[in-house]
């Protein structure tokens, strides 16, 4: 099975996935918008775009250790708060493109562009999950709550 999952996952390019829409803002968006959006939508993170072109982003981290403990007023716009020029992967490029981006980086999502360089979405880690989950469902579903776990008996009725 691990054989196959890698084989998918260089072959299926991240447009194939089933993608939320995500959060965009401008970078004169106030803080307290975008903290409302957060809190609101629940998207994790919203992308700062500018002409159709991300010029940054802002996550919920960046709330949490960024702006939690600076006193920032509300309408600070949110081009003094973002992550400039984020990391981007394409749209067209695999699956495995972008796991890797996701783990060289740390990031637990990556914005997408499209072939002329504009805002195409977004992928997160949750995406790739549930694309994995949804491909092996009796293998995912039938894991250990703990991977490392061994079940020395049958539990249950």
């Amino acid at each position: 099975m691990a054989r196959a999952i890698e084989e998918i996952l260089r072959e299926v390019r991240i447009r194939d996935l089933e993608l939320e829409e995500p959060c965009r803002v401008a970078p004169e968006t106030p803080l307290g918008e975008v903290y409302r959006l957060l809190d609101v939508e629940r998207p994790g993170a919203v992308l700062v775009c500018e002409d159709g072109r991300i010029v940054g982003v802002f996550t919920d981290r960046d709330v949490l250790y960024r702006t939690a403990l600076e006193g920032f007023e509300p309408s600070t716009p949110i081009r003094d708060l973002m992550t400039p020029e984020p990391v981007t992967t394409r749209s067209d490029h695999r699956l495995a493109e972008a796991i890797a981006a996701m783990t060289r980086f740390g990031h637990r999502r990556i914005p997408l562009l499209d072939r002329e360089g504009r805002e195409a979405g977004v992928v997160t880690s949750r995406d790739i999950l549930r694309f994995i989950a949804g491909y092996f469902p009796e293998a995912v579903l039938n894991l250990p709550p703990r991977l490392h776990q061994h079940m020395p008996r049958p539990e249950g009725g």
